[in-house]
């Protein structure tokens, strides 16, 4: 209890805000619509959205939190924290994506073989698997 009261007292007025529109029952009818649009499917993993998904507002102007449309994308919240990570830096240097993907190619190749050859053996106990 002394915890979530110590929370509740950090939270600032447009948090409060913005926790009270969620626990409306319009904002929780719309969440229930927007996974049934997207067949239940956190749509960047295309994983199943676990039972405590998230709707992730694409527009972050504050005036617009409570305008429900098409400009929410339900994900799970691991899924939810790295869009608002990496938004921080693709605002300011869009070519991050470049440079990522680059990496997930080089880390894919390395741990699962590719064209490329730098396929990369697992030894354990002296015996080679593949």
């Amino acid at each position: 209890m002394f915890i979530f009261y110590s929370m509740a007292l950090k939270m600032n007025e447009a948090q409060r805000r913005k926790r009270n529109f969620r626990a409306r029952k319009v904002w929780k009818e719309f969440k229930a619509k927007k996974k049934k649009e997207c067949g239940g499917l956190d749509l960047i993993t295309l994983h199943k959205l676990s039972k405590r998904f998230e709707l992730h507002h694409e527009d972050l102007r504050e005036e617009n939190y409570e305008v429900l449309n098409d400009n929410f994308l339900p994900c799970n919240n691991q899924t939810h924290e790295m869009i608002h990570w990496l938004y921080r830096y693709y605002v300011k240097d869009p070519g991050i994506i470049d440079r990522i993907k680059v990496e997930m190619e080089k880390m894919k190749a390395i741990n699962q073989g590719g064209e490329d050859g730098l396929y990369q053996k697992e030894y354990t106990e002296g015996s080679e698997k593949e």
